[in-house]
């Protein structure tokens, strides 16, 4: 074989493995960029939604509409209603800023995310301390992201472990979804009730097993 052709050869092998190897980057690239326009679709049609529906929670409560997460007749709102509406509308909104932070850092480079996003969630664990934040977060929490619901479930567990709360209470949040205690207890649906109380015994029985 000539020079030449041994040159060729080895071109004509360089150009397959090249393409080989650039198809599946560039099959890589494009469907990675169409996720992204697509999550940024999703984003936006989001943020739109949200905005709407905050104007509408703050028209509600600044006409004094029963037409806010909770009826006016509901117990929740048993004394000071007014004040009590404002609490909750007030949750929602900060709840949506940490859903709309939550999300947007989470779709970035990690080096981005590690910048902005530890501010977000110390603030947000500062909120969920608070008793009126928890008990707001149980009411209107179905209406948020499946992924910020866990995150932020799972925030208020790490604070019960830390703040030393019964691990019953515990057991039960991370079974039912619910945070029921004595000072609203009376609030809660009968059904709710039962499904909280269930947890318990589940815990306690459990607890005489291990013994």
């Amino acid at each position: 074989m000539s020079t030449l052709a041994w040159i060729r050869e080895i071109a004509q092998i360089l150009y397959y493995v090249a393409m080989c190897v650039s198809g599946p980057l560039a099959l890589f690239g494009y469907l990675r960029a169409k996720k992204r326009e697509q999550e940024e679709r999703e984003y936006k049609t989001f943020d739109e939604l949200d905005n709407k529906f905050l104007e509408y929670q703050k028209l509600a409560l600044q006409h004094d509409i029963d037409l806010i997460d909770v009826p006016n007749a509901d117990p929740i709102l048993m004394g000071d209603t007014i004040r009590k509406k404002q609490q909750l509308v007030a949750c929602a909104i900060s709840f949506s800023l940490f859903q709309r932070a939550f999300l947007m850092f989470h779709h970035q480079a990690d080096h981005f995310k590690n910048r902005q996003w530890p501010g977000w969630e110390q603030l947000l664990t500062q909120f969920l301390r608070r008793d009126t934040v928890k008990d707001a977060w149980q009411i209107g929490k179905a209406r948020y992201d499946v992924r910020f619901q866990r995150y932020v479930d799972n925030m208020i567990v790490e604070d019960m472990h830390a703040t030393g709360v019964d691990g019953a209470i515990i057991y039960a949040f991370k079974k039912t979804g619910l945070l029921i205690r004595e000072y609203n207890e009376h609030l809660a649906s009968p059904e709710d009730l039962a499904r909280w109380n269930r947890a318990l015994k589940e815990y306690q029985a459990k607890g005489r097993k291990a013994a």
